[in-house]
């Protein structure tokens, strides 16, 4: 689906990020992964072209702007274009109740969840808009971003939020032949969610008894559901929320 494409995948050193970075290399895209965590990304990057893959590795922390435009510029010299990209940005900081939580905690989840989405879209959108030929994004928010958590308003706050700016790009860049989507996965069987699982087996079994398929997704359903919005088979699919949820957005 992806052959010749040049394809950023911003959280790309594990979860979701990794198996997604793994699955656009098997659809044939150059996959460029970003993180913090630079040794991890390399494993990825090793991993892909032990399979015969193509892809590269780029340190970002998103929370910091001058080292997401250096990212860019790089790109920019490096392939001189971005096909698509996958912002894989996000997590929680705990859980209070909304009178409880600390401002500053509020403010520093909508910092990583929300307002570092926003720095490389910008830079995203600005680069293919440049090189013409259109793109594809897809922004990953979660179930957070369509219903509401007790203890979780500064997490589902930025996810929403995310959804309205992924919309409102969409629209401004449709014309451009760049489409914008987002995605917003339920529970999905990361690493993180196999250590809370240990840790809260009731909580986990609670929450996956209001799942209607019964069991969490996996990480290669986030991978092909992103590779599938990247790809040729929605080009006329654009500002859609994609619930990767089981059903539990269908209740």
């Amino acid at each position: 689906m992806l052959e010749g494409k040049v394809v950023l995948v911003v959280g790309g050193s594990s979860g979701m990020g990794r198996a997604t970075a793994q699955g656009l290399a098997r659809h044939g895209a150059h996959v460029v992964v970003a993180g913090r965590r630079v040794a991890l990304c390399e494993e990825v990057v090793d991993g892909i072209r032990a399979g015969g893959g193509r892809g590269s590795v780029a340190p970002v922390d998103v929370t910091d702007a001058p080292a997401v435009a250096a990212l860019f510029a790089g790109l920019e010299r490096d392939f001189g274009r971005l096909d698509g990209a996958f912002n894989n940005v996000g997590r929680t900081l705990g859980s209070s109740p909304t009178h409880e939580t600390p401002p500053e905690r509020f403010m520093q989840t909508l910092e990583i969840n929300l307002v570092s989405v926003f720095r490389c879209l910008q830079h995203e959108l600005r680069l293919m808009r440049a090189q013409g030929g259109g793109g594809a994004i897809v922004n990953n928010s979660s179930i957070g971003g369509t219903r509401g958590f007790a203890g979780l308003q500064d997490y589902c706050a930025a996810k929403w939020g995310l959804i309205g700016l992924t919309k409102s790009a969409a629209l401004e860049n449709a014309a451009h032949g760049i489409r914008i989507n987002v995605l917003a996965p339920g529970l999905i069987a990361t690493e993180r969610f196999e250590q809370v699982r240990l840790e809260h087996a009731a909580t986990i079994a609670t929450r996956l008894a209001e799942v209607p398929m019964q069991r969490p997704g996996t990480m290669q359903d986030v991978a092909e559901t992103v590779a599938w919005l990247l790809g040729p088979a929605t080009a006329y699919l654009t500002g859609a929320v994609v619930p990767l949820d089981g059903g539990e957005c269908a209740r």
